[in-house]
């Protein structure tokens, strides 16, 4: 019995918690973000959290020592395409219904889609015979990742990323994404490949291949979303396609 005890301590020991265990600010930040997209929070708290999570992750960047990204440097986001497109010619940014804390069944189209050639939908460029990259805006760190997404899967957004931009104090987001190469609290430069561009997603694996970006700007804690269809225009002019 003595023996059985000492061997459950043990074990309870190791699985115990230890400080290098504890989670990061951006590891919290993802957690509850998770809670938001299956809406299991209260969205005060959430809102708390949020503001928190701004100010703690503007202090470890500093921390890092590494510049952001001005916004007439942001990059496109999209590398390794020959021409693309915008869903309804740059038009198709829609907020009127939409609010962060709706979850994963959001309403409105509050960003872009960006396509390029995919005839056969397998997400492979037409003239290169490649996969094209979704590629950070800005120098940031990543606030939430999903990159198990299946056909059988209700998430609207398929595999997404959400970055944070610690310059504007605000966050960018990729969806339908083919796959993910990023993780929460993973510090990427402008211009890193974070993932493919893909189909994922409820209704996007029945459409054709694009990127779904947006940008939410923080406002004491509330993401709220803003048109940066000229952002990307002047991004994608600098790529000289």
């Amino acid at each position: 019995m003595k023996l059985n005890i000492l061997v459950l301590s043990m074990i309870a020991l190791i699985q115990a918690p230890t400080l290098t265990q504890e989670l990061t600010v951006f590891e919290r930040w993802h957690k509850t973000d998770q809670l938001i997209r299956d809406r299991k929070i209260d969205e005060d708290d959430a809102k708390d959290s949020i503001a928190i999570y701004v100010k703690l992750g503007k202090k470890e960047f500093k921390n890092l020592g590494i510049s952001g990204t001005k916004r007439e440097d942001w990059v496109f986001p999209m590398d390794g395409w020959t021409s693309c497109t915008y869903r309804s010619n740059g038009n198709d940014y829609k907020d009127e219904r939409f609010d962060y804390f709706q979850g994963g069944e959001f309403k409105g189209h509050p960003a872009h889609d960006i396509f390029f050639p995919d005839c056969n939908n397998d997400a492979i460029e037409d003239s290169t015979g490649k996969k094209v990259y979704a590629t950070a805006m800005v120098t940031g760190i990543v606030i939430s990742t999903y990159n198990k997404w299946w056909k059988g899967d209700y998430f609207r957004s398929g595999n997404y990323v959400k970055m944070f931009d610690p310059v504007s104090e605000a966050m960018f987001y990729y969806s339908h994404l083919d796959t993910v190469f990023v993780q929460p609290g993973e510090l990427v430069k402008a211009g890193d490949p974070i993932g493919y561009v893909g189909r994922t997603g409820r209704k996007a694996i029945n459409g054709r291949t694009h990127v779904h970006i947006a940008y939410y700007k923080i406002d004491e804690g509330h993401p709220i979303p803003e048109d940066i269809i000229f952002d990307l225009y002047l991004a994608q002019k600098k790529t000289g396609n």
